[in-house]
């Protein structure tokens, strides 16, 4: 009895010990942990190495901007200076423009401005349509006047005389400025910085305020009018007065300026 009361002593002890590893009572983490959850999505910010910068006529000028996710650049006014897809900035004419970069979560800008190397004259703040009475305001009497047109004399150093020229009802419908003959190479340039090349016919080039015809407001032009003087004149799209006219105002008004 005392033989048979050990072994089952034993074969309870082996239970016991065979349940306890199989309940796994002693485990202090019985149940695996959670995967984590995986790490939220990274915000697509764009940085910039520089936010501005300063060119002359047909410059480049590479953006250079990081971000998780693809950057599409567009320019807010593509006639002072246009981007590529890569962010490559090209300038046209002077004045200036934000370039705008956008990813999938950001937006940054870049600003642009587009300075001239010729200064070959201050051009004349004159608004096409403006009163006769408002150029007398800010230029003061004229130095000659004549039926439709008044002169100014010493306008600035390279462009000593300046024309307005007027509708019946005395508004602006073009103006300009005289400049000797040895400076047209100077004069394509200044105008090339600063509008855009529409067509040359007879002598005259012209150029215009917009990249086509449909957008400009106002048209440029240059022209030889005597073997000494060049004229830049100034233009609305539908206001100029017929050649004839014009040349005729224009020897007049030299003419009563003494020149």
């Amino acid at each position: 009895m005392k033989k048979l009361s050990l072994a089952l002593v034993a074969l309870l002890a082996f239970s016991f010990v065979g349940c306890q590893g199989w309940l796994n009572i002693d485990d202090p983490d019985p149940d695996p942990e959670p995967e984590p959850d995986p790490d939220p999505e990274v915000e697509a910010v764009i940085t910039l190495e520089e936010t501005s910068a300063t060119l002359h006529y047909g410059e480049t000028y590479q953006i250079v901007a990081e971000c998780e996710s693809p950057i599409t650049y567009t320019s807010e006014n593509e006639y002072n200076a246009t981007v590529s897809e890569d962010g490559l900035v090209t300038a046209n004419f002077v004045g200036s423009t934000t370039i705008t970069l956008e990813s999938e979560s950001d937006t940054q800008t870049f600003e642009v401005t587009v300075e001239p190397i010729s200064d070959l004259y201050p051009e004349p703040e004159i608004e096409i349509g403006e009163t006769k009475e408002s150029i007398l305001e800010k230029f003061g009497t004229p130095g000659a006047e004549v039926e439709g047109a008044i002169g100014y004399q010493g306008y600035s150093d390279n462009a000593p005389m300046l024309m307005v020229m007027f509708d019946e009802e005395d508004l602006v419908v073009s103006y300009g400025v005289i400049i000797g003959i040895d400076l047209e190479e100077d004069l394509n340039t200044f105008l090339s910085e600063r509008y855009m090349f529409a067509q040359e016919e007879e002598g005259v080039r012209i150029y215009m305020n917009a990249l086509s015809v449909e957008d400009a407001t106002l048209f440029v032009g240059s022209e030889a009018f005597d073997e000494e003087y060049l004229m830049a004149f100034y233009m609305g799209n539908t206001s100029e007065p017929e050649p004839e006219e014009k040349s005729a105002d224009i020897k007049a008004i030299l003419k009563a300026l003494g020149k």
